[in-house]
């Protein structure tokens, strides 16, 4: 008996996409497997029971490590719904000889909304405006303006340059910190900086690079001692990239004035985590990339890739 070569999708803003790409891919001859996603992410013990007779995956924030690749003896292609490759052992899926790709320059405008966002909240609060008037209270929160203002961007790609165009409408000085981009690759309102310059001027540092060897804690004691007491740090990319102890630390001391964190060391952020204890510290889900357009847009790259992969 033959059966069909499989699909698996774990991918939960995948799967909310996929009735409009079912039809295409069935048509195709591959069954698809949607398994119901009840966390964060599927670990590789999990996606081991699923992934027997799978030739293509398109992943979300899973276990893709070692122990997951020597178990997909029939994948072809992985694909990493949206930009994020840190969690896939690449030399893993290299041996495996399976091809990964992820949905670059998907969310740039959309995480760029979410980076200012926080700005805006921290640099007026009004997450303790709102959470004070329905207790019953009329506050008057002295913020300041943005206009001005430094802000300093730490990776200048498609995200870097989306939240470097924000600033410039705001009115604010930019400064960007990448080692791999030159002066004359970034617009002319933006200035290339060291880190340690950008950190100690900025009101602002916005995390924009991808987690790599190199930027794993990046944000570690000796970095935040250079920020300004009245500045604030903003984490839109992935958690690690900030040394969460060394943060907690800091706004324990009054070392920074406060940070928005779209993202954390551990996710979903532990109940015990002290993060949850600062009201100058504004707390997000992982979900700046989360719109109804960037999803369409991000899931119907990620089938194109998967499908171009195996032939089609």
């Amino acid at each position: 008996m033959v059966t069909e070569p499989k699909i698996l999708v774990t991918c939960k803003q995948m799967q909310v996409e996929l009735p409009r790409h079912q039809e295409r891919i069935e048509s195709l001859g591959y069954e698809l497997l949607v398994p119901e996603l009840k966390g964060q992410q599927f670990s590789s013990e999990e996606l081991s029971d699923l992934i027997p007779g799978v030739v293509g995956f398109i992943a979300g924030d899973d276990e893709l490590d070692e122990a997951f690749f020597k178990t997909a003896g029939d994948l072809k292609i992985l694909v990493r719904w949206g930009i994020g490759m840190d969690s896939v052992d690449h030399r893993a899926a290299a041996a495996a000889e399976v091809v990964v790709r992820n949905t670059p320059g998907v969310f740039g405008a959309e995480v760029a909304d979410m980076a200012f966002a926080y700005i805006l909240n921290l640099a007026r609060g009004i997450n303790v405006i709102d959470e004070s008037i329905r207790s019953g209270d009329w506050p008057k929160f002295e913020g300041f303006t943005l206009a001005g203002q430094t802000i300093g961007i730490v990776g200048f790609g498609a995200i870097g340059r989306e939240v470097a165009a924000r600033a410039a409408g705001f009115g604010m000085n930019v400064l960007a910190f990448d080692p791999f981009v030159s002066q004359d690759r970034v617009p002319t309102n933006v200035q290339l900086s060291t880190l340690e310059a950008l950190l100690s001027s900025s009101r602002f540092t916005v995390l924009t690079c991808p987690l790599t060897p190199e930027t794993n804690h990046l944000m570690d004691q000796k970095a935040f001692a250079r920020m300004p007491s009245d500045s604030y740090l903003v984490n839109v990319s992935r958690g690690p990239v900030v040394d969460e102890e060394a943060l907690i630390q800091v706004l324990e001391t009054g070392g920074i004035a406060g940070a928005g964190l779209d993202v954390f060391e551990v996710e979903p952020l532990p109940q015990n985590s002290a993060l949850r204890n600062f009201p100058n510290v504004v707390l997000g889900s992982h979900n700046g990339s989360n719109t109804r357009e960037g999803v369409a847009r991000a899931s119907s790259k990620a089938v194109d890739f998967l499908l171009s992969e195996l032939g089609h």
